[in-house]
Formats: C-alpha cells, sequence, structure tokens
C-alpha cells in the first residue's frame, strides 16, 4: 500500500474531508498573513531560548515564514498524493537536520489547528456545516503531523546510525603495515556490540586487502575475562575461515593467569606476549625475510 494511501486510512480521511478542506480553505486563505503573524507569536513565547536557535536572524526568519506560507497555501489544495507526501517527507527531513523537537512541531501543529478552526474561522457557516468543516481539517492535519513525525523519528534513527558507524570508524584504526599484514589495537571495554563491530570491520578489510595475517593487539583491554577470551577467539577463528591468520598480541602474564584461571581453551588461537613478536610472526606468514 502507498504510503499516502496507508495514512489516510490510519486517520480515516475521506475524498469528502478532504474536498471539505479544500472548501474551507478558499474562505480562510484570506487571512493567511494573519495566520503567520500568530503562529509565529505563539512560537516565540512557547520555544523560548529555543526559537532563537532556530531562527537566528531576520533573514532566516522570513525564509522560514515564506515557507510556511507556501506549505499552508498547499495544505488547502487537499492535494494528498504521492508529490504531496513527499513535500511533506522533506519537512520531516529538514526538522530532523535541524534537531527541531517533535513536541516542539506538535505543539505548533495543534495552536496552528486551533488559529483557523477557532480564532480564524471564516462567518456565514451553518453550526452544522462549521462542525463538519472543522472535523474535516483536524483530522487532515493530525494526519499531517503524524506523517512529518513518521519521516522525523526515521530520519533521526539513520543520523544516530550514521555517527554510530563514523564512531566505530574511528574507535577500531586498521591499519595496513605492508601486503597481506593488517593490525588493529584494541583499547578500553571489549564488549559483545563492540566485537561484533570489530568482527565485521575485520573481515571486511581482510577480504578487501587480501590479508594472510591480522594482529589484533589487545595490550589497551581494559579486562579479559571469559567473554573477551570467548570473541577473540571467534574473531580469530573466523579470519582462519577466509585464509588469514589472527595474532593476539600484548597478552601479559597476569592476562596469561587469568585466562588459566578461567578454564578458557583458546584452541588454536596464536598469541605473543608484545607486538614485537607479533609483528616477526605475521611478516613469516606473508612470506617476508627478516634478518637474523
Amino acid at each position: 500500500m502507498m504510503k499516502h494511501a496507508e495514512f489516510r486510512q490510519l486517520f480515516d480521511v475521506t475524498d469528502a474531508d478532504l474536498e471539505q478542506v479544500r472548501v474551507y480553505g478558499k474562505r480562510v486563505t484570506p487571512y493567511i498573513d494573519a495566520f503567520i503573524e500568530r503562529l509565529y507569536a505563539f512560537m516565540r513565547g512557547a520555544l523560548g531560548e529555543h526559537f532563537s536557535v532556530h531562527f537566528p536572524d531576520t533573514r532566516t526568519l522570513e525564509r522560514a515564514q515564506a515557507a510556511l506560507r507556501s506549505a499552508w497555501l498547499e495544505f488547502w489544495q487537499a492535494r494528498w498524493d504521492a508529490e504531496y507526501v513527499a513535500s511533506r517527507e522533506h519537512v520531516g527531513d529538514v526538522h530532523a537536520q535541524l534537531q527541531v523537537e517533535p513536541r516542539h512541531y506538535l505543539a505548533t501543529m495543534a495552536h496552528a489547528s486551533k488559529l483557523w478552526t477557532e480564532e480564524l474561522a471564516p462567518e456565514g457557516l451553518s453550526e452544522t456545516e462549521r462542525r463538519a468543516a472543522v472535523a474535516a481539517v483536524q483530522r487532515v492535519i493530525a494526519m499531517e503531523a503524524a506523517l512529518v513525525v513518521d519521516t522525523y523519528g526515521r530520519r533521526t534513527s539513520e543520523i544516530i546510525n550514521q555517527q554510530s558507524h563514523a564512531l566505530i570508524e574511528m574507535s577500531t584504526p586498521i591499519a595496513a603495515l605492508m601486503d597481506g599484514v593488517l593490525m588493529l589495537p584494541i583499547v578500553g571495554i571489549l564488549d559483545s556490540k563492540r566485537a561484533q563491530d570489530i568482527m565485521r570491520r575485520m573481515l571486511q578489510q581482510v577480504g578487501d586487502k587480501q590479508a594472510v595475517a591480522f594482529i589484533l593487539d589487545i595490550s589497551g583491554v581494559a579486562v579479559v575475562d571469559t567473554a573477551v577470551a570467548n570473541h577473540l577467539i571467534r574473531m580469530t577463528k573466523a579470519a582462519r575461515l577466509m585464509g588469514c591468520e589472527a595474532i593476539v598480541s600484548g597478552v601479559s602474564a597476569q592476562v596469561a593467569e587469568t585466562i588459566v584461571e578461567l578454564g578458557i581453551d583458546v584452541g588454536e588461537m596464536k598469541t605473543t606476549g608484545n607486538l614485537k613478536d607479533a609483528l616477526r610472526l605475521a611478516f613469516r606468514l606473508a612470506g617476508v625475510e627478516q634478518k637474523p
């Protein structure tokens, strides 16, 4: 089901409702300038310091007001089709990029609904006509607000995921020491989520660089327990399946003693006490002749 049809079904907006909005719009659009003035007066008071953050200067404010004016004139055309939905999704994208709080947007839309249906309501309508028109307008406004917030939430999640990915890239700096040899120093806490991220990046780089040796230096890992050891074992096994030998360096006497006390079976995992020995082993695996 297309999105515009889905939202209409969710909010029970009929063709008759859209026609009501169009007819009502013809009677209230002459008040569009008064509407913009009152709505921004409300926003200035309700948003407090957030208002100056979003509208830091006169030019920005005027540009925003002009865009809002066009958006509401478009709204009163009640053309709820794919093109219109795309334009409202763009509004949600912009709000997410500007980090406009959803509560501020929803409060503004609620006040806009009040302005159009109460303070700026046209005269000459019977009570029956007024009730039908107001109900239709409020449903369509609620539908549009839901669409914008839905898009806002999706876009915000995408931004957070992109930022998380960037942080992972920064926290897992894989270095190519030479053709076929890669190294990653692991610093801090190695939990399940981070271990999965590291393994995914490691395997990707192993495939891209056709690595035969991958050094995992754990001298900076805060705590080595059963969970950490199991993560390292899985990483080395996964690398071996791709034809790459993973070497765990930085295994101190204390870490070795801990592993033995915990009864952890490291299997065929190659370990070294320091980075120098790990490099010597990695170069030998890569077929590099070393001076005695």
